[in-house]
């Protein structure tokens, strides 16, 4: 029995100190990545506003891209903080919205219909 419990505290110590000593990933952009802005209907459309909003563990600034296009920056900061990058889709169908800070991406995959700029609102058809 106290063979047991010394092979377990061995274990539990080399566990232990594998996780100390294991390198930290650099995740850079958060978690949450939302692409916010108004319809009157789900969606998003073209010719609408929306803003793309991203959270940062570090204070490093961020670039926008759709489809492979750059389409906004944000500047960095002495701290984290969250971005806000404003998007304006020119084409229907599928588009990949790639968020990337320091080496690190996200990439958010949505469609975009036919939208109706009404000013405040948007109609997505």
């Amino acid at each position: 029995m106290g063979n047991l419990r010394i092979a377990g505290s061995v274990a539990l110590g080399l566990a232990v100190g594998v996780g100390f000593n294991a390198p930290q990933a650099a995740a850079e952009i958060g978690a949450r990545v939302v692409i916010a802005g108004g319809g009157l209907s789900n969606g998003f459309g073209t010719g609408c506003n929306y803003q793309v909003v991203a959270t940062a563990n570090s204070g490093a600034g961020m670039n926008f891209y759709d489809n492979g296009v750059w389409f906004a920056a944000t500047e960095g900061s002495s701290s984290p903080k969250t971005h806000v990058a404003p998007w304006t889709p020119a084409t229907t169908g599928t588009h990949a919205i790639l968020i990337t800070q320091d080496g690190d991406s996200k990439t958010i995959m949505l469609t975009v219909g036919t939208g109706i700029n009404a000013g405040s609102s948007c109609l997505v058809i």
